[in-house]
């Protein structure tokens, strides 16, 4: 970015990936692609603020962080105003899918007040939180199904081994829900590793890779239940 930036001089803003939880991730590199911006003097504009919905319902541990700190505060809106909060951003783009949300975005940007010091310090809490339940870092954005021709349902494969890895006293809990998908369109193992789906992906996450292990997991589970 550094590079087009420098030449070409004309560009008026840069729209980036801002929230978080991608700050300071190697992947996603929001925080270095801001200071480019910044450097360059461009304004920015974010998209995937509350990250395609994952930062909007929280590991409850870290809800509790944001809800004792402020009550009446949707877990949504720290993470719009952490985007926001930034010098040079000028517009945060947010998803919305109901009118509650819309009023909810529309009460707390209208009278905005960036982040203080204490407010970043319980995000930084609430991030290490998150990192530690997260085993694959996945938006749902679904950017990877349409060009996998196998239309093997990635994020909702995602989803439930996420879930899987988060509640591992629970180990069958999420069986049934995989072999449902996997009967709908194919199972994780029917992977041919074309690599469609990682050039696809905006986060570059390895998703051959996570495929493997989701198959591992559900895959040969459900073929030991079925032996028995």
């Amino acid at each position: 970015m550094d590079l087009i930036l420098s030449e070409h001089p004309e560009v008026e803003f840069v729209q980036l990936q801002i929230n978080y939880l991608d700050w300071d991730s190697p992947r996603v590199q929001s925080r270095r692609c801001y200071e480019v911006a910044v450097k360059h003097g461009k304004p920015v504009i974010v998209m995937e603020p509350v990250k395609g919905g994952t930062l909007a319902k929280l590991p409850a541990e870290a809800e509790k962080l944001l809800k004792d700190y402020n009550p009446n505060a949707s877990i949504a809106s720290w993470a719009i105003r952490f985007a926001a909060s930034l010098d040079n951003v000028i517009v945060v783009l947010s998803g919305m899918s109901n009118f509650e949300q819309i009023q909810d975005n529309t009460n707390f940007m209208r009278n905005f007040e960036p982040l203080n010091e204490k407010e970043r310090a319980i995000i930084a809490k609430v991030v290490d939180i998150i990192k530690g339940t997260i085993t694959v870092p996945c938006t749902t954005c679904g950017y990877c199904v349409a060009g996998c021709p196998k239309k093997i349902p990635i994020p909702q494969f995602f989803t439930l081994y996420n879930k899987a890895m988060q509640n591992p006293n629970k180990p069958n809990a999420y069986n049934s829900s995989y072999k449902k998908l996997a009967n709908k369109y194919c199972s994780a193992a029917d992977c041919i590793e074309c690599g469609k789906c990682e050039s696809s992906c905006p986060q570059h996450l390895s998703i051959i890779k996570y495929l493997k292990d989701v198959s591992k997991h559900f895959d040969l589970k459900e073929n030991k239940i079925d032996n028995k």
